[in-house]
């Protein structure tokens, strides 16, 4: 069996991107005497390549071995069970190649996956670089559509677009400027947008979709402060004499969250629209308070804020996962549908409707650059639920609806 030629036709139905031949081929290919082992070599093939290597992912590898194992040592004979147990493990290759060595598993399901060659969903572009800055006199600019170099100035500092997803202020002391008091600015992500900014004291910040902060264009007083909304990624200048304050909004059910830091970098989820906030740590050290409850953080720790006045550690958190927004992926860890959808809903701008109950938890790793067609047919693939799309609405149904 021609390997190569099976892996392109393979992701091409996984796609749902077969041509009526091409369909017809694959049919022969997977058709013909002594199919099942070679599909098992092919999925160990791309398992034990360079792609998906790693430590990290050794359970993974071990999880999707012993499915193929269990499911070679209770294959009947019949036809039917036979390209049943085919195709899983086709789609379980194909998983692992998609989105550039991308992977999902899906815990506890034995179903045929749906034929998502039959069920096409329609695509939806993945978000990009680009942003809203709002200026201490109201004015906005669209950073998508500026170009790059200086744009303008505010108080005493002069603000630059690098590109589209990367602002930077510089601080500037002129006889014009001297006397100019602390001026604001906003920088806000719609949905399916992401940036990052340079502030004046050299300190860098990652803004997620759906996200904003505001600060001032060049820092004074006893204090560096800002503010945050939404899920943002800090890399903090050192500056003792200067603390670095970071403040969330609060709500009905929340007090708004403090972070109080020298210098280090560290990761912040505030979304209006989840019950809590997180402070997970990378470098460094930070203070977390929250009412009257206030916590030094170290390395490696979360901080969940979740009742007024309350702070719990989240002893398994995943580091790498929390930040995985900002290095151009999505990481899940046994997470539901409800979570995932509700990343997928901030990043690809769309709306997500349950249409019946879905049960199941997904892990696996996805590129943030791919159309959200690949990203829904990937878990169609792994079985478990499946997608209907129209427009930038997606509805999330049982698999056998």
């Amino acid at each position: 069996m021609d390997n190569q030629e099976l892996g392109i036709l393979l992701e091409k139905y996984i796609t749902g991107d077969l041509s009526p031949a091409e369909r017809m081929r694959l049919a022969q290919l997977i058709g013909q005497p002594g199919q099942q082992e070679n599909l098992e070599g092919f999925v160990r093939q791309v398992m034990m390549s360079d792609d998906f290597a790693g430590g990290d992912d050794v359970r993974i590898k071990e999880a999707i071995m012993a499915r193929l194992e269990k499911g070679m040592a209770e294959l009947p004979g019949e036809k039917a069970s036979r390209v049943f147990f085919i195709r899983w493990a086709a789609a379980a290759a194909v998983v692992i190649l998609l989105a550039g060595g991308a992977w999902l598993w899906h815990a506890g399901t034995s179903e045929k996956p749906p034929s998502v060659a039959q069920q096409p969903v329609h695509d939806v572009l993945p978000g990009h670089e680009g942003a809203i800055l709002t200026l201490a006199d109201g004015r906005q600019i669209v950073l998508d559509s500026s170009g790059n170099g200086a744009l303008v100035r505010q108080g005493n500092a002069s603000v630059t677009r690098v590109s589209a997803g990367e602002l930077s202020y510089r601080a500037e002391s002129t006889s014009e400027s001297a006397g100019a008091g602390m001026v604001y600015n906003t920088l806000t992500t719609p949905r399916g947008r992401r940036t990052s900014v340079l502030l004046s004291d050299g300190t860098r910040v990652w803004l997620n979709a759906a996200s904003s902060i505001r600060y001032p264009t060049v820092f004074s007083g006893k204090n560096r402060t800002v503010e945050v909304s939404g899920e943002a990624y800090f890399e903090v200048a050192k500056g003792p004499a200067m603390p670095f304050i970071v403040r969330t909004m609060g709500s009905s059910s929340r007090l708004p969250v403090e972070i109080q830091v020298l210098g280090t970098s560290f990761n912040i989820t505030a979304y209006s629209d989840d019950d809590e906030i997180s402070t997970t740590l990378t470098e460094g050290s930070v203070k977390v308070i929250n009412g009257a409850a206030a916590v030094l953080m170290a390395p490696g720790q979360q901080m969940v804020a979740k009742d007024k006045g309350k702070l719990e550690p989240n002893p398994g958190v995943d580091v790498e996962k929390v930040v995985a927004w900002k290095d151009g992926y999505f990481l899940f860890h046994n997470d539901d549908l409800p979570t995932i959808m509700k990343q997928l809903s901030r990043w690809y701008d769309i709306e997500v409707h349950f249409d019946g109950t879905v049960s199941g938890h997904y892990t696996g790793k996805i590129s943030r650059q791919v159309n959200i067609s690949q990203v829904l047919n990937i878990f169609q693939a792994v079985g478990g639920v499946k997608f209907s799309v129209q427009n930038k609405e997606v509805s999330v149904l049982p698999p056998a609806r």
